[in-house]
């Protein structure tokens, strides 16, 4: 295969919209299931080949299609045309894999032809074995703008909630394992996100704006690996230039950063280690960001210290506290393989970035994950292909209610869980999310949790549902959206405009939300690879701001055919 694996240590856009997400972790919903339902496993076809796909034919009815507030609902029936399945090609030079959901609806009432897509692609290309390689990946996909963007169990309810993102990132680099499994590896990568917000309604319910985002990075490292016996270091030079460009009325955003690191592991025992960090970050902020952000506080030496531990061969924690960009924070992941059919696994971490390019950080990971996961459907394994998507682009996977974009850069304190169990007749998944991002200028923090369950009852019938829960709490102060109204996405030069007036608008559509989403449903397989399916979908959202609530019901039917 010519791999790499390290081991394993024990329209002018006047008003676009949005003020800040945390949407990005895992959240349950079934906004998502009815695109991404049939996830069926990828199996090889060839020893280089293999593929997995369904479409279906459905039919729908919503009571709210706008998602309004009680009084202005708008009922609409629709008839879709999903498209579902992913590809794997894998040879000794070149792995890729693609994966995605396609759905075309016809809304009848507003007699309207949407689509709503969710793609994503990966590849990795082996020039020099053990020495040159090239990564590309790329991914389109509907996503929330803003924190407090309507959303529910529907695709086509609130389209003007969402806008197209698309993206794509690039990455040559030189990568060598030593024969004292040592690793050195420098690479370069650019990546680029396009928004598309146009014809979005949400400007007008939150006034901020989404901009195209660009980033260059470089990193250079070393592992020192299995090299020495008690003891594993990594050393890290990265640097990194991100700008987002301003439209219309709107600034730019931008930061650059260099940073220096060394990682130390220290065993104890064969289970037990010592581990930590310690490095420099050189932070510059530019553009608007320049004014909420002070270099110097985000700057300077960083630090993290704690331990990494494997209780049991199917386990392992690390929990490492530390202080970096000006406050401290906790960084940790654990797993835990309870058995055979049931997992649980947690991080938390902080980071400094754009919303748009918050998926840079994850550099060889995704190349050594893409060339294991070939190397297991070629064992003969069935596998979904999701977790490798997710990790190399902003595919939007059916375990969450989707990104949300915005504009800004943010210092994001994040944390998640997922305990996920699959059984003869029943597979079932629990999870939850915390993120908190400081704008500078505004404040985001959102947590939630969702439950789904997916249960044969017959040997032809299959019933499912999930529960998920989000709360957002979106703040800023007054005063300074008077003195900035442009970061805000208000026009000074409108005749109209009143920064008092204004402002206080702005306000009113922001505070605090909680959105609860139920869905049940069943399936009956008519043939070996057909089935019929119905669904039903409430979503409510609650908040002491009644200009906020709204709730939805939402039917579907129809059948799937699986290829």
């Amino acid at each position: 295969m010519g791999k790499h694996i390290k081991k394993p240590v024990a329209a002018p856009r006047t008003k676009a919209a949005l003020l800040a997400s945390a949407g990005i972790g895992v959240f349950a919903t079934a906004s998502f299931a009815q695109v991404a339902a049939p996830n069926a496993p990828l199996k090889m076809q060839t020893d280089y080949f293999g593929y997995a796909a369904s479409a279906s034919l459905r039919g729908g009815y919503s009571d709210n299609i706008n998602l309004s507030r009680s009084g202005l609902k708008e009922d609409e029936f629709s008839i879709s045309t999903m498209f579902s399945g992913g590809a794997i090609v894998s040879t000794h030079r070149v792995t890729a894999i693609a994966l995605g959901d396609l759905d075309f609806s016809y809304l009848i009432n507003q007699g309207d032809f949407v689509v709503n897509q969710n793609i994503g692609a990966t590849s990795t290309f082996t020039g020099v074995d053990n020495w040159l390689y090239f990564d590309l990946s790329g991914a389109t996909s509907r996503q929330l703008l803003g924190d407090q963007a309507r959303f529910s169990g529907n695709i086509n309810a609130g389209r003007n909630q969402r806008a197209n993102v698309h993206n794509y990132s690039a990455s040559p680099y030189v990568f060598h394992e030593f024969s004292d499994s040592s690793t050195t590896e420098l690479r370069y990568r650019f990546s680029q996100v396009f928004v598309d917000e146009s014809g979005s309604l949400s400007s007008f319910l939150t006034g901020n704006s989404v901009s195209d985002s660009i980033t260059h990075e470089v990193l250079a490292q070393y592992d020192s690996g299995r090299k020495l016996d008690r003891m594993r270091f990594r050393l890290t030079a990265y640097g990194s230039d991100t700008t987002e460009d301003g439209v219309s009325i709107f600034p730019d955003f931008g930061y650059k950063q260099g940073a220096l690191s060394a990682d130390l592991q220290f065993s104890l025992t064969d289970r037990f280690a010592l581990s930590g960090a310690v490095g420099y970050d050189e932070m510059e902020t530019q553009g608007a960001a320049a004014v909420f952000f002070n270099d110097a506080d985000l700057s300077g030496f960083f630090w993290r210290a704690g331990f990494t531990a494997q209780p049991g061969p199917r386990s392992s924690i690390r929990i490492e506290y530390g202080e970096r960009y000006g406050d401290d924070f906790i960084d940790a992941s654990a797993r835990y393989q309870i058995s055979q059919r049931f997992a649980f696994t947690a991080g938390a971490s902080r980071s400094f970035r754009t919303r748009a390019q918050s998926v840079t950080s994850q550099f060889s990971t995704t190349q050594r994950e893409t060339l294991e996961f070939a190397d297991r459907l070629r064992e003969g394994q069935e596998l979904p292909a999701r977790d490798i998507i997710e990790a190399a682009t902003f595919y939007s996977s059916g375990r969450n209610f989707g990104s949300a974009q915005t504009s800004g850069v943010s210092v994001t304190d994040s944390a998640f869980a997922t305990l996920t169990g699959d059984f003869d007749m029943t597979e079932i998944s629990l999870n939850g999310f915390y993120s908190d991002d400081n704008f500078g200028y505004r404040q985001i923090e959102t947590y939630g949790a969702g439950l789904n369950l997916n249960r044969r009852l017959a040997r032809r019938v299959t019933g499912y549902g999930s529960v998920s829960y989000r709360r957002t709490d979106t703040a800023f102060d007054p005063a300074t959206c008077e003195a900035n109204p442009l970061i805000f996405g208000l026009d000074t030069m409108d005749p109209l405009f009143n920064a008092v007036t204004d402002c206080a608008s702005l306000a009113a559509q922001n505070g605090v939300t909680n959105t609860v989403i139920g869905q049940i449903g069943a399936s009956y397989r008519i043939y070996e690879n057909a089935s019929i399916f119905v669904e039903a979908t409430h979503t409510e959202r609650f908040s002491p701001n009644a200009l906020l609530e709204y709730n939805e019901n939402n039917l579907l039917a129809g059948i799937t055919v699986d290829f």
